[in-house]
């Protein structure tokens, strides 16, 4: 990448970052920038946590009372469970009183300079080494952002007249699509990839599917109690299914043609059998690391919610099976979908990047 682009990325993103910290004006909610604080233990429970009362003062940064000095008190405990720990120089949400001369509540803390400072990181990370390829990813996830959200409100606002589950197949399928055709082009090793991660993924789906049907029905869909209204509530576990292994699929998918495809440029006259035999051995390499992938995502969702349950008296058993129970079973499904998709890049591959005469052993 050119110095002098190098140079803007970074410019910008210092801009991004100074604007982050001065955009009380984007919020109608009031914010208060502690500048002081007192910190005093309350009380000390009988399992030792401790705790406190912080007497803070702040100004408010937006609002008709913008520049108004303000006091207001925090309580929390050592746990954190009950309130946050406000740190000096911290943006906080409030409610204030109809004369704005107090605080009636705190809200929560600003958080949203950790979350752009995050994006720019990142953004300057994949720019920085994937250059243009690097963009095309960005122009990807983003646009598989905007597509989510805009899934997401179309169900929101319509839930009792669509079907989920159709929703999002429709969905899983223009994010496949879109996602490789912009990140790797206009080629046949993308249609390939396209090819192969639609179908691996119907397949792995459509077993998955039936699976569940027959054996599924005494699975924890636990948190459907925090629900007000829920419409098909099964379908959306199926979901969960089709989206969890998505990104698995098409990395393999992708990985596979690819693989063929430079092998087939830099051999022209590489037998199919040799091929497939090359593919295989490519696809020993990467099965192992995606399971782990999505064992890995599954522990994210499990542990913290078992390790609660264990420290509030939950036998380790009942916890593994009333908050593991569900997690497993879309891991399980999903590497089902990622053994699939092995054979089925192979022999498509094979099928779209080696269409011509075949060169006999």
């Amino acid at each position: 990448m050119k110095k002098k682009n190098i140079i803007i990325l970074l410019v910008i993103s210092i801009v991004c970052i100074i604007f982050v910290y001065h955009d009380y004006f984007l919020y109608k909610t009031p914010i208060v920038k502690v500048t002081n604080i007192d910190n005093k233990i309350e009380k000390i429970e009988s399992n030792k946590e401790k705790h406190y009362i912080q007497n803070i003062t702040g100004t408010i940064m937006n609002g008709k009372y913008k520049g108004n000095k303000i006091g207001m008190v925090n309580h929390y405990s050592t746990s954190l469970i009950y309130g946050d720990k406000i740190e000096k120089n911290s943006d906080v949400f409030v409610k204030l009183t109809s004369d704005g001369n107090k605080i009636s509540s705190i809200e929560s803390i600003k958080r949203d300079k950790y979350i752009v400072i995050l994006f720019v990181i990142f953004i300057d990370l994949i720019i920085l080494i994937a250059g243009k390829k690097g963009i095309k990813t960005l122009v990807s996830f983003f646009s598989n952002v905007a597509i989510t959200i805009f899934a997401i409100v179309l169900f929101n606002n319509n839930y009792e007249k669509i079907n989920i589950l159709l929703l999002y197949l429709i969905i899983s399928i223009i994010f496949i699509v879109l996602s490789l055709f912009i990140t790797n082009g206009k080629s046949k090793k993308t249609l390939s990839a396209i090819i192969s991660s639609i179908v691996a993924l119907l397949l792995s789906f459509s077993l998955s599917f039936i699976l569940v049907k027959i054996f599924g029905k005494t699975l924890n869909i636990w948190g459907m109690e925090y629900i007000d209204v829920v419409h098909d509530y099964h379908n959306f576990f199926y979901v969960c299914i089709l989206l969890c292994g998505l990104g698995a699929i098409m990395d393999i998918a992708i990985t596979i043609s690819s693989s063929l495809n430079e092998l087939i440029e830099k051999n022209a006259k590489i037998s199919k059998k040799d091929l497939l035999k090359s593919g295989k051995v490519i696809s020993k390499d990467i099965v192992g690391t995606m399971i782990n992938v999505m064992l890995f995502t599954c522990y994210t969702s499990v542990i913290p919610t078992v390790l609660l349950a264990i420290k509030n008296n939950m036998p380790v058993a009942t916890a593994l099976n009333f908050y593991a129970d569900l997690e497993l079973t879309i891991v399980l499904c999903n590497c089902v979908g990622i053994a699939l998709t092995i054979p089925v890049s192979l022999y498509i591959s094979i099928l779209i990047l080696n269409n011509r005469k075949v060169v006999k052993k």
